[in-house]
């Protein structure tokens, strides 16, 4: 028997009416409760849907998780995605504290005067309506992200208005290098490359000279051959960014990162990989934070993407999500790369998206 339907991409989608039927149905008696207080299991029947609908929004909360990650996103569609995640999660602990503690009061009244009991029970009854508001941004946003988005749906749209035009288009020698308004640029290298990034991009740290650089007209990539320790970054400030890269970094013994959020070389965020490992990273004044770590085995040439919006910080390898960290919101800043080590890299392409 099949338990997931072939239109739903994981089981989120078949649950997510459970916490809002039962949480609705908890406030529902709870009024009536208030209303006609001789029927006490009206109170007992709140509290059970209370604890069920509890129940429900922690499993839906993690499978929504778990889809979320699952999914390779549009780039425009995760802010959407995010602020679900974030109503979603302030919504699961409202809701935890809230049942736990009617569920302490309900064995503290059974020695209790009745009259007290009335009073404190009319005004948790007042302190779950904000609830009921986080749940609706919640669903809300939920049905956003499926009547909008099309997510849940196995038909992924963007929308029209999101759509981005080139501001301009500009050529070094054979190389296009393109910005658009928004601040995303994307650099396709070929035999012009080597100029673009000595003229449009600011190094940090090191030179393009130092690097040895040299277009590979048989693999269509910019070889780096003497790696040490380098820094590049195109100056211009985005807030929620996506960061694309093809790479190949078999010959390297060092570690390569993908630059985002870029105020200094002291002080930004980053997506590393060094010999297998993956992870998640941020420079505060020259102490490095790790939010999130993991192994990858892909080899050859691979696509490596860093996703930053608001809290919430993704790494891929080839389109799989690797690491998901969860840290304070970055402030606005450029993107780039970092080189460290000895060895060999390949660059095909950087695309950066802005997102808001």
């Amino acid at each position: 028997m099949q338990l997931v339907p072939d239109w739903a991409p994981n089981i989120h989608p078949m649950i997510v009416h459970f916490p809002i039927v039962l949480l609705i149905g908890a406030v529902f008696f709870d009024l009536l409760h208030v209303f006609l207080k001789r029927y006490d299991w009206l109170n007992k029947s709140a509290l059970t849907l209370y604890l069920l609908g509890t129940a429900a929004i922690v499993i839906t909360f993690f499978t929504g998780r778990v889809a979320a990650d699952g999914l390779d996103i549009p780039a425009k569609v995760i802010p959407a995605v995010n602020d679900h995640a974030d109503w979603a999660e302030i919504t699961l602990w409202f809701f935890i504290i809230y049942s736990v503690v009617r569920l302490a009061l309900g064995y503290w009244f059974k020695s209790s005067v009745s009259g007290l009991k009335n009073v404190v029970v009319s005004l948790f009854v007042l302190i779950s309506l904000p609830g009921i508001y986080l749940l609706y941004e919640t669903a809300d946003h939920g049905a956003q992200l499926v009547f909008g988005y099309g997510l849940g749906t196995g038909n992924i749209l963007e929308p029209e208005n999101e759509i981005e035009k080139t501001k301009n288009e500009s050529k070094v020698s054979d190389s296009t290098f393109t910005t658009a308004e928004s601040g995303s640029w994307k650099l396709i290298t070929d035999e012009g490359t080597i100029e673009a990034l000595s003229g449009k991009f600011k190094w940090v740290e090191g030179t393009l000279n130092e690097l040895s650089p040299m277009y590979d007209e048989s693999e269509g990539s910019l070889m780096f051959h003497q790696v040490k320790e380098a820094m590049f970054v195109y100056d211009n400030k985005i807030k929620s960014v996506q960061v694309t890269a093809k790479i190949n970094v078999d010959d390297l013994d060092g570690e390569l990162e993908l630059i985002h959020h870029f105020v200094d070389k002291d002080n930004y965020d980053f997506l590393a990989i060094r010999k297998g490992k993956i992870s998640l990273s941020r420079k505060s004044n020259e102490q490095i934070e790790i939010f999130e770590e993991d192994n990858y085995s892909n080899k050859g040439w691979i696509d490596i993407k860093v996703v930053s919006d608001g809290s919430h910080f993704r790494g891929y390898v080839n389109n799989k999500l690797i690491v998901h960290g969860h840290d304070d919101e970055s402030d606005p800043g450029s993107v780039g790369i970092k080189f460290s080590g000895t060895g060999i890299i390949s660059i095909k392409m950087i695309n950066v998206e802005s997102l808001k």
